[in-house]
């Protein structure tokens, strides 16, 4: 009788047991001395806070830790939040400006000729030239996503399987591992703000606070940082800007100088003062458009050597050897790391305060 009053209450204790495993999932019932039961409460559960009851998910653009800016819907992704739009401005104006001035006066006359190819040459440059400098601005330049990130959207097999390696580095609270030395040659390195191993030729953007492969700069000028997966853009926008400014700028040299100087003055004469204020504007800023054309014409064969040498701008500035001996533009885009779609609790992207690392340079 007495047994079956003890295995009666030992039951009704597993049940219980269960009852309240049930209750708390975060609760672990570990065996102590002498046959009772503990109880241990987990620090943290191992599923994503998204997942847990009552937390409320949201997609990653709309919570990203960094300081890039998304648009559509997270479609689009360009640099820092307090980047300055001044030289992004400047490039639209010295590209837009004169094209205008093209459209406006050289195109119709041209094409009123007969002279249908260049008019066509030009649209299909300045078409090109549109298209790829929004492409670099808009393009994901190869982020590698920080600690937080890859373990809210539990992608950490994910990456180890597209770069080949452990990017978290086997560290299980974040504190800095001890790399292998034959990494260590080949270029890794551990980033202390991102909190990841990351490969070698990339590095740590402070603009943008991330890691970018092969990262090559932060472009202020399309507001965004150069890398692996924008490179491309990068180099074909400035190609494009040089064609585009062989064809224009001397169009409209051409059509402005082969009018009758006589005429002109007596039709400036006879227009208001504010529109020969404009006029000479344009003739001011016309100079300057010159100027930016040499300036692109040698970031051209400054990005041309640099194609020749394999190098990026980062490596031939610190005297970096490249340790792969990877192309720069021929080299493969390599897919996004991330997916800016992914639900994830915003409360898992928070850093602890006592991991919490100054920004690296680099």
């Amino acid at each position: 009788m007495a047994r079956r009053d003890g295995r009666e209450a030992g039951a009704g204790s597993a049940g219980d047991d269960e009852e309240m495993q049930s209750l708390n999932p975060g609760v672990t019932r570990i065996g102590a001395a002498g046959g009772e039961l503990v109880d241990i409460v987990a620090a943290k559960d191992a599923t994503p806070a998204a997942k847990r009851k009552g937390k409320v998910s949201r997609a990653l653009y709309q919570v990203w830790p960094s300081e890039n800016v998304f648009f559509c819907r997270g479609l689009l992704i360009t640099g820092g939040s307090e980047e300055c739009w001044a030289p992004n401005l400047c490039v639209w104006t010295c590209i837009l400006v004169p094209c205008s001035l093209y459209f406006f006066w050289v195109f119709p006359s041209l094409w009123h000729r007969g002279a249908y190819a260049l008019p066509i040459a030009v649209l299909a440059v300045f078409l090109m030239t549109t298209g790829l400098l929004l492409a670099t601005c808009c393009t994901d330049p190869g982020i590698i996503p920080r600690r937080e990130v890859i373990l809210a959207t539990r992608c950490a097999e994910e990456l180890e399987a597209a770069l080949g390696y452990d990017v978290l580095g086997g560290s299980v609270n974040g504190t800095e591992p001890t790399l292998d030395p034959k990494l260590k040659s080949q270029g890794y390195r551990w980033c202390r703000t991102c909190r990841i191993v990351r490969p070698p030729r990339a590095s740590h953007c402070p603009d943008c606070d991330n890691c970018v492969l092969r990262y090559d700069h932060h472009c202020p000028f399309v507001n965004n940082c150069v890398g692996q997966r924008n490179y491309h853009f990068f180099f074909g926008f400035i190609t494009s800007v040089l064609v585009l400014a062989m064809l224009v700028i001397p169009s409209i040299m051409t059509f402005f100088s082969a009018l009758n100087s006589e005429i002109m003055l007596t039709q400036m004469s006879q227009v208001s003062r504010s529109m020969q204020l404009l006029f000479y504007g344009v003739a001011i800023g016309g100079f300057f458009i010159v100027i930016a054309a040499l300036l692109s014409c040698i970031l051209w064969s400054y990005h041309f050597f640099l194609i020749t040498s394999h190098r990026t701008t980062k490596e031939f500035r610190k005297s970096i050897p490249n340790v792969t001996e990877e192309p720069t533009l021929c080299a493969s885009r390599g897919p996004p790391l991330f997916d800016p779609w992914t639900r994830v609790d915003p409360d898992d992207l928070i850093v602890p305060r006592d991991q919490q690392a100054k920004r690296s340079r680099w």
